[in-house]
């Protein structure tokens, strides 16, 4: 207030008068007996004749005097440092005072570090516990009796402090606190006072550390024990600290579990362990070997270094060649059916290709997965699949359970056609395998999805610039077992199969190229789905060998992946030789019927000629019927024979499809 004494007559300015609430008001003359009745906060009256010669007057009335109960706390702490109540009063007032003050503070009116440090140890009462809406000082003997051991005090902002002790520790490490710290019972022998001051918000220690880039982020915790003439035991705090939303960082951090070195003037982690987060509480929790000034800290993270190994490499490299292989064959095989239809791909020639195609799918999206990671930024903390990597991951699996199913789909296909002869599997089976082999990948992936929909079970994780992937327990139920699983099944199928093609060979009188061919072809289908199972039972992050057995299996799966492009080709050859047989056995019998056809002169030498040609096929079809029943009730070394008759007639050939694949 700044008012001017000479005004109007009768009437003069005493003073000033303040409400909390609803503010001030100057007092005069005329409502001087108001203002002294009324419930004013605070106010100051000056006498008529104190004011005298005075021309004008100045009063300033502070409601909240944050700044001069500071400079009292601090003056009766550093006057008065050995009276353990008075330290413990004046230091939580001195708290309360700071954090809530708005001036810029000084040396005179400010604690330094050390100095509370200093206070916290000198306090040798045994028997204080002040709880305020900053902080909470304790000063205890750490046995209470009745089987109740003071272990520590916590605060929870917005709500206050609590000691806590032996019967309230698990209700409290159970709740939702801003800061805590715990002691181990074996660490509290022979201590006699265990004193500990909780800062809330520790305006004191945010710019105390001007060496480093090291940022405050939690309360404050200073604690101090006494002992009496005992051995020293190991120390084992247990901290806790939740980030402060004031402190809360804008950036991706590092958070360390630090003291304040008052030596060197830094905060510095030594004798604590790196605090691990609690998603659940949302704090970050750790354990220190010592007592001093602790809080939580933070540095802004720094991302891990790219960087592709051999067997990254080698890997991509593989599969990549695989996938132009598989290309190279699509576009030779619509070259060929632009130029000559007659030498085009045939429906029965597709199921070893479509095996095949469903390995190059996988591999384009394992590629893809394999680059999104990569390219992503990664910092040393980070085991959570971010979204983009979580989806491809999934496409992943479900083209590699999709893959095992459709090898084994067209083996099983094979083993009814090679083992079990009668009757000749229908292509519709084929289709109806595919179509089951798509839904069974589905529900395999929509498990795994499922499960990994709880992040508690950890299902998946980031393999920085690697993979997402399977986490190491979680690959044996969702990787190890399924592809064991057609590994066996397709082990039967080719040892049943194998089987059946040796009696072939030692038993049959006919040999022809076409029956070979047959033969390699699938021989080179179960070695493409052996070699991808066992490539992927191999696969990343093997764990049941040392790293490196593990190392040296990974190259399995990535020579493994490399052969699926050499089977695409050598298939693609074997069908390609096939065509061309066929037309090797097709065009001579087509030029001999051109040939006599166009010798006719007359119609009726020409439906004689007709005639003829019918007489002769239904000879043939009788005779070939006869063979066949005959055949039929012998073993399947004759059947073998016949298949292989037929093979060699060109009169069956021009008007049957044999399928070899």
């Amino acid at each position: 207030m700044f008012q001017q004494l000479s005004g109007y007559p009768n009437v003069s300015t005493l003073g000033a008068a303040f409400r909390r609430g609803i503010g001030g008001q100057v007092v005069d003359t005329f409502d001087i007996d108001n203002a002294a009745k009324s419930n004013v906060s605070a106010a100051a009256i000056i006498s008529n004749q104190a004011l005298n010669g005075a021309t004008s007057l100045n009063m300033l009335i502070i409601d909240k005097p944050t700044t001069y109960r500071q400079a009292i706390t601090v003056d009766t702490l550093r006057r008065n440092d050995t009276n353990s109540s008075v330290i413990a009063e004046n230091l939580s007032l001195y708290i309360s005072s700071i954090t809530n003050s708005n001036t810029t503070s000084n040396s005179s009116n400010t604690l330094t570090v050390n100095e509370i440090d200093t206070l916290i140890s000198r306090i040798n009462d045994t028997n204080i516990t002040i709880n305020t809406a900053d902080s909470i000082l304790v000063a205890q003997q750490p046995n209470q009796g009745d089987n109740i051991i003071v272990l520590g005090a916590s605060f929870t902002r917005g709500v206050g402090g609590e000691v806590v002790n032996t019967a309230n520790k698990e209700n409290v490490t159970n709740s939702h606190l801003s800061t805590a710290a715990i002691i181990s019972n074996q660490s509290l022998t022979g201590v006699i006072s265990l004193n500990m001051l909780i800062i809330d918000k520790p305006t004191t220690y945010e710019n105390i550390d001007n060496s480093t880039n090291k940022t405050l982020a939690s309360s404050v915790i200073v604690m101090s024990i006494r002992r009496d003439s005992s051995a020293s035991v190991p120390m084992n705090i247990s901290l806790y600290f939740q980030v402060l939303n004031e402190y809360k960082p804008n950036l991706s951090a590092d958070y360390f579990c630090s003291f304040y070195d008052t030596t060197n003037f830094t905060w510095n982690e030594f004798g604590c362990t790196k605090p691990q987060y609690s998603p659940t509480f949302d704090r970050y929790e750790c354990n220190c070997n010592h007592t001093t000034s602790f809080a939580l800290i933070w540095l802004p993270k720094v991302p891990l270094t790219r960087y592709l190994n051999a067997q990254d490499i080698a890997s991509l490299v593989f599969q990549s060649i695989s996938i132009c292989c598989f290309l190279a064959i699509i576009i030779h095989a619509i070259v060929i059916r632009i130029r000559d239809s007659k030498m085009s791909l045939r429906t029965y020639d597709l199921p070893p290709l479509i095996s095949c195609g469903t390995t190059m799918i996988l591999f384009v999206f394992y590629i893809a997965l394999a680059m999104t990671v990569y390219t992503k930024e990664t910092y040393g903390d980070e085991n959570q699949c971010f979204l983009s990597s979580s989806v491809l991951m999934f496409f992943v699996y479900f083209f590699l359970i999709f893959m095992l199913c459709t090898k084994t789909s067209v083996a099983y296909f094979d083993y009814l056609r090679f083992v079990y002869l009668f009757p000749p599997p229908p292509y519709q089976q084929l289709l109806i395998m595919l179509v089951a082999s798509f839904f069974v990948s589905i529900t395999w992936v929509a498990f795994a999805a499922g499960f990994n929909s709880n992040s508690s079970f950890h299902i998946t994780q980031l393999y920085p610039y690697k993979l997402c992937w399977f986490t190491r327990p979680a690959i044996y139920y969702f990787l190890t077992i399924p592809v064991g699983l057609f590994l066996i099944i397709n082990i039967f199928i080719f040892i049943r199969v194998a089987q059946r093609m040796v009696s072939h060979a030692r038993n049959a009188t006919v040999h022809h190229g076409s029956f070979e061919r047959r033969k390699q072809c699938v021989i080179l289908l179960l070695f493409s789905c052996a070699t991808q199972g066992i490539g992927w039972l191999f696969g990343p992050f093997l764990t049941i060998a040392t790293p490196e057995a593990a190392n040296v299996l990974g190259w399995f799966f990535i020579i493994f992946n490399g052969l699926e492009g050499l089977w695409v080709i050598i298939l693609y050859a074997i069908i390609r030789l096939e065509r061309i047989g066929e037309q090797i056995r097709i065009l001579p019998a087509e030029e001999i019927r051109k040939s006599r056809t166009s010798k006719l002169t007359t119609s009726k030498d020409k439906k004689s000629f007709e005639e003829e040609n019918e007489k002769e096929d239904r000879r043939i079809t009788r005779d070939t019927e006869v063979r066949y029943q005959n055949r039929r009730k012998q073993t399947s070394r004759s059947f073998d024979d016949f298949r292989d008759i037929v093979m060699m007639d060109p009169d069956v050939d021009d008007h049957s499809e044999t399928s070899f694949c």
